[in-house]
């Protein structure tokens, strides 16, 4: 086996553990991402940090909007 062949099956042998390794990515519904940021905002809202919660509900907002096609989530209100 030349030095090229032995590299490319070392090569391809790492990329093939790193691969199986890896965790699998689970898709996350429109609820579940308005029920993680409502629960993201309600603690900063908790600790008293007025900007803090803003700053979460700003950029949750948007976040969501734009993962989820322009939606919103209903239940969590500006602070």
């Amino acid at each position: 086996m030349t030095n090229a062949l032995k590299t490319f099956a070392f090569a391809t042998l790492s990329a093939a553990a790193l691969l199986a390794s890896a965790p699998t990515v689970k898709a996350v519904t429109l609820d579940e991402a308005c029920a993680k940021f409502a629960a993201k905002l309600g603690e900063a809202q908790a600790s008293g940090d007025a900007d803090k919660a803003k700053t979460i509900y700003s950029k949750g907002s948007k976040r969501i909007a734009s993962r989820f096609n322009g939606a919103t989530c209903p239940n969590v209100k500006a602070p």
